[in-house]
């Protein structure tokens, strides 16, 4: 899809770091659909963002926001090549790359009506203090954005912001509210069982929280769970309902779960469902790496997907650290870390409730 193009760029930004950017310049990268550079007006060295770098950030928001979303880099020169192309030239790095991601933040509500609420900012240092930032602004689902700097509205057009024409601006504002689907996790306190062996078994609950943080209502709403591999042969999973009057599918092969609300079940803006839980008992020996894919959506909403996963150490050693825990009730933190969900994911529930399992819809 044209909306997860710049979430791969800015992901193979921060993964590659300087040496992706300095490509860039050397291979003389053109400007494109997905992706601005730009020169920030005083390199950082301000102690506000200059008058420049706000205006310059507001036709990016309104006009990425209004599109099928982009990247900005700050930090890179870009004028036009032979070919009339704006193309990386050279690099001018942020002086202080901490500050200049602060002000980027602190400006990005104000500069666009509505606000767009999920830019994110990331700083790739070359240096002690200096180096680049790189701005991620995906498709709005609360569009048309109008600059606050000059009241207009744009759209990305090839390299450039171009303003939305009348006809295309009517329709943008007569357009039904979407919805936004993606998924949080509940996470509850790690339990211990003491086995006859006397091994021990880890017992991790995550419950899925379908999240509507869009203006429109969700519909249809739908998860899709495939466990491609657990840590150890005697490791296992399995799910709970918590909620199957309203949800129906199933769990098949042992390794996939499909499920879908009912017809007349919606998600309100700004709150979730939590239809299922899934349980995944951890016993050693681990000697396969972990891994669960997710996706979810629903009318109206582009789907998104999700990761859960961990090397075969890094599971054995947060294992250790649990059974090790004087206080159990506090370990939602290790099994977040565990199955490497992100802090702004992860929801921390004292107890995590179900009806009966998911063996069948």
């Amino acid at each position: 899809m044209n909306s997860e193009r710049a979430r791969e760029i800015y992901n193979n930004l921060i993964t590659s770091g300087v040496s992706s950017i300095q490509s860039y310049i050397a291979n003389r990268k053109a400007e494109e659909l997905f992706l601005d550079f730009k020169r920030s007006a005083d390199d950082g060295e301000g102690r506000k963002l200059h008058d420049n770098d706000r205006k310059n950030l507001a036709k990016a928001i309104s006009g990425f926001g209004n599109s099928e979303g982009g990247v900005i880099v700050w930090g890179v020169d870009c004028s036009k090549d032979s070919d009339g192309a704006d193309v990386a030239k050279s690099e001018f790095p942020i002086k202080n790359v901490d500050r200049f991601v602060s002000l980027l933040q602190a400006a990005v509500s104000g500069c666009t009506i509505p606000p767009h609420t999920t830019v994110e900012n990331y700083s790739i240092k070359k240096g002690n203090d200096s180096g680049f930032i790189v701005t991620l602004i995906p498709k709005s689902m609360n569009s048309p954005h109008q600059s606050i700097i000059d009241s207009k509205y744009y759209m990305r057009s090839g390299s450039s912001f171009s303003p939305v024409p009348h006809s295309v601006l009517a329709g943008m504002f007569g357009k039904r509210p979407q919805p936004w689907v993606f998924l949080m996790f509940s996470v509850g306190p790690a339990k211990i069982n003491v086995r006859q062996d006397g091994s021990k078994e880890v017992l991790c609950q995550i419950g899925f929280m379908i999240t509507n943080n869009g203006q429109g209502i969700a519909r249809d709403s739908f998860l899709n769970v495939e466990i491609h591999g657990l840590p150890g042969k005697n490791c296992n999973s399995w799910f709970d309902w918590v909620d199957k009057t309203n949800w129906t599918g199933n769990f098949a092969f042992g390794f996939k779960l499909g499920i879908i609300c009912n017809e007349n079940f919606r998600i309100p803006p700004r709150n979730f469902a939590q239809p299922i839980i899934l349980n995944v008992s951890l016993v050693p020996p681990f000697d396969k790496d972990m891994k669960i894919e997710l996706k979810c959506g629903c009318e109206g909403s582009p789907s998104a997907d999700f990761l859960l996963s961990n090397i075969k150490t890094e599971i054995e050693h947060y294992y250790i650290e649990i059974c090790s825990s004087g206080d159990l009730s506090k370990s939602q933190g290790l099994i977040g870390k565990l199955f490497n969900i992100k802090q702004d994911e992860l929801k921390e529930e004292s107890s995590l409730e179900s009806s009966d399992s998911a063996n069948s819809g």
